[in-house]
C-alpha cells in the first residue's frame, strides 16, 4: 500500500476514533496488529454504511466494542507475562495456533432475505481452547423449503452449543459430528406440521494441528496451502453423485437443470448422515467455509489468489463483492480462518456485519 503526504487530513472521524481505542491495547500488540485492525474497521464500515446504514453501522460498533472489552486485559497479561520472561509456561503457550478470522454474510442481489447463517467460536479458557479448539459453522436453508432463514440460525447456534456441551468427549471428530446430528434434530423438531424446513452445513475444528471438516448437504470447505486449495468436504448434490458416476462433467453440472437438488440436508428426517475429515494443519493454512451462493460464481483458485494476496479480512469483504458483481443471484457466505503463527496463544478476530 502506498503512502502519501498528509494521510492524517483524509482519516474520518470514525476512524479517529477506533484509533484511539486501539490505544488501549499493549504497544507491542498495536505494532504487529494495528494496522491490519485498521485496514479491517475501514472495510467493515464502508460494508456497513453501503449496506445497511445506521443500524448496521451501530451493530459494528457494539460488536468492536465488545470485542475490545474482552481482548485487551488478555493481551495486557499476556505482554505483562512476555516481559517478566515466564519460562515454565512456553510449552502450553505454544500448543495453540493464532487464528485470524473473518466472516461476511450477504443477501446478494437478487434475494431479499438472508437464509444463509455463520458462526464461530474460540475459547477464551487455554484449558477449553486446548480439549476443544476453535469451531467455525456455516449453514444455507435448502431452497425450496419454508423459513430457511429459521432453519440455517437453529443449525449454526446448535451446533456450535451442542459440540462444547460435549465437555468429557476425547474424539473430536465424534463430537462433531454429533453435534450436526443434533441439530438435524433439533431443525425437524421445530418445523410446524405441514412444513418442510431444511438446511445445509458445513463445520470445521481446529484443535491443535488437526482440522475436523464435517458436512451435510453442498455447503463446502476448501483448504488452502503453499497456494494450492483443496476442496475437503463432498457435495451431496444430484449434479455432483453424477459427476462422481462419470455420468456428468463438471462444465455439464454447472447448467445441469437439477444442479441445486440436494440429496442430503439437515432437517429432513429423525436421523442424517454426517461426512467427516480429518486434515493436518500447520502454520500459513487456511479454512474457507462458504455457501454455493459464493464457490457458485467465484472458482476455488480465484478464492485461493484473494486470500494469499489480501489476508482473511480484506479478502472476506472481496469474495463476496466478487460474487455479487457476477450477478449475486443468491446469497453468499464466507469464513476465512488462517493459521497465522503457531507459537502464540492469543487470537485476533474481526467483526461480522
Amino acid at each position: 500500500m502506498t503512502h502519501k503526504p498528509h494521510m492524517p487530513q483524509r482519516i474520518s472521524p470514525a476512524e479517529r476514533c477506533y484509533r484511539l481505542l486501539l490505544l488501549l491495547y499493549p504497544h507491542a500488540f498495536r505494532q504487529a496488529y494495528g494496522p491490519e485492525m485498521i485496514q479491517t474497521f475501514r472495510d467493515w464500515r464502508r460494508d456497513a454504511r453501503r449496506h445497511g446504514g445506521l443500524p448496521a453501522t451501530i451493530k459494528l460498533w457494539g460488536q468492536l466494542l465488545a470485542d475490545l472489552v474482552r481482548t485487551a486485559p488478555i493481551e495486557h497479561v499476556r505482554a505483562v507475562a512476555q516481559h517478566l520472561t515466564l519460562k515454565e509456561e512456553p510449552a502450553m503457550l505454544n500448543t495453540y495456533p493464532h487464528l485470524r478470522v473473518a466472516s461476511r454474510t450477504d443477501t446478494g442481489r437478487l434475494r431479499d432475505h438472508n437464509e444463509d447463517c455463520l458462526t464461530y467460536v474460540i475459547p477464551d479458557d487455554s484449558q477449553r481452547m486446548a480439549r476443544k479448539g476453535a469451531i467455525f459453522v456455516v449453514a444455507d436453508g435448502v431452497g425450496g423449503h419454508d423459513r430457511g432463514e429459521v432453519a440455517s440460525d437453529i443449525v449454526v447456534r446448535t451446533v456450535q452449543r451442542a459440540y462444547y456441551e460435549q465437555e468429557n468427549a476425547e474424539d473430536i471428530a465424534a463430537a462433531l459430528v454429533r453435534a450436526i446430528q443434533a441439530a438435524n434434530a433439533e431443525v425437524t423438531r421445530q418445523t410446524p406440521p405441514g412444513s418442510r424446513m431444511a438446511a445445509t452445513c458445513t463445520a470445521a475444528v481446529i484443535c491443535g494441528d488437526t482440522a475436523y471438516i464435517a458436512n451435510v448437504g453442498d455447503s463446502r470447505t476448501y483448504l488452502l496451502r503453499d497456494g494450492q486449495v483443496q476442496q475437503i468436504t463432498r457435495d451431496h448434490s444430484l449434479v455432483a453423485e453424477l459427476m462422481r458416476a462419470g455420468v456428468l462433467t463438471e462444465d455439464q453440472a454447472q447448467t445441469h437443470p437439477m444442479r441445486h437438488f440436494i440429496t442430503r440436508s439437515l432437517g429432513g428426517g429423525a436421523t442424517v448422515e454426517v461426512d467427516v475429515f480429518r486434515e493436518p494443519v500447520r502454520e500459513g493454512d487456511v479454512l474457507i467455509l462458504c455457501t454455493d451462493g459464493l464457490y457458485g460464481l467465484v472458482e476455488a483458485e480465484e478464492m485461493a489468489a484473494m486470500v494469499a494476496q489480501y489476508g482473511p479480512q480484506e479478502s472476506a469483504f472481496r469474495l463476496i463483492e466478487c460474487a455479487n458483481e457476477r450477478g449475486g443471484p443468491d446469497n453468499i457466505t464466507a469464513v476465512v480462518a488462517q493459521i497465522a503463527d503457531v507459537t502464540r496463544l492469543w487470537k485476533v478476530t474481526s467483526w461480522n456485519v
